[in-house]
């Protein structure tokens, strides 16, 4: 059996970041990680034109019956096949790669309070409260540096659907985990309220 632990918050809030400083101080060993972002329905039947206005911030944009299955498998230790997503062409790659659970298993998203009974899947939840300037300032770099979107691309996807589905499907459940993490620091997290993570954490490793 895995533990779970979830990590929701909005896009930019640095997830990401406070996933790989945990898995560090809890220990490679014991600790993986796998995120609901691999899990974007493959739309092969849209034309790429057509996969571009697709509302990515919504939960129907997400395959969660799959992701649902898998994370019942991680939970009893059972390998799978993780599917791997091109944020460029919005498509899933042809390859999935495996996904061989250890002791912990930190399970990101967006939109990761969404999922049904989210309560009784996850062990225990975390929230990255981050200001939506510095979330969308964030947002920005990444999507440019490493998908390939235009300012101006970025601007529009996040006034027209970043913004609006945030406040409906993430920011509700951000008093609602065990554990809110402040993250508004502009040269990395504040290290304080990090280590009263960490302490919380550690009760998980064996």
């Amino acid at each position: 059996m895995s533990i779970l632990i979830a990590i929701g918050g909005g896009s930019g809030s640095g997830k990401s970041f406070i996933t790989e400083k945990l898995i560090q101080v809890l220990g490679e060993e014991k600790v993986n990680h796998i995120s609901y972002d691999y899990y974007y329905k493959n739309r092969t039947d849209l034309t790429f034109e057509e996969r571009t206005k697709v509302n990515y911030d919504s939960p129907d944009s997400l395959d969660k019956q799959l992701f649902l299955t898998h994370l019942s498998q991680i939970k009893n230790g059972i390998e799978i096949d993780m599917p791997q997503y091109d944020f460029t062409n919005h498509l899933r790659k042809d390859k999935t790669v495996k996904f061989t659970p250890k002791d912990i298993v930190i399970v990101d998203g967006i939109l990761i309070y969404t999922l049904p009974k989210y309560e009784k899947i996850f062990d225990y939840t975390i929230f990255v409260d981050t200001d939506s300037d510095v979330r969308f300032a964030r947002r920005l770099l990444r999507d440019i540096k490493e998908r390939g979107r235009s300012v101006q691309g970025v601007f529009d996807q996040y006034m027209s659907t970043v913004k609006p589905m945030h406040n409906k499907y993430v920011e509700p459940f951000k008093n609602s985990v065990d554990f809110t993490f402040t993250n508004n620091n502009k040269d990395g997290i504040d290290e304080a309220i990090f280590s009263s993570l960490v302490k919380e954490l550690k009760q998980f490793v064996k």
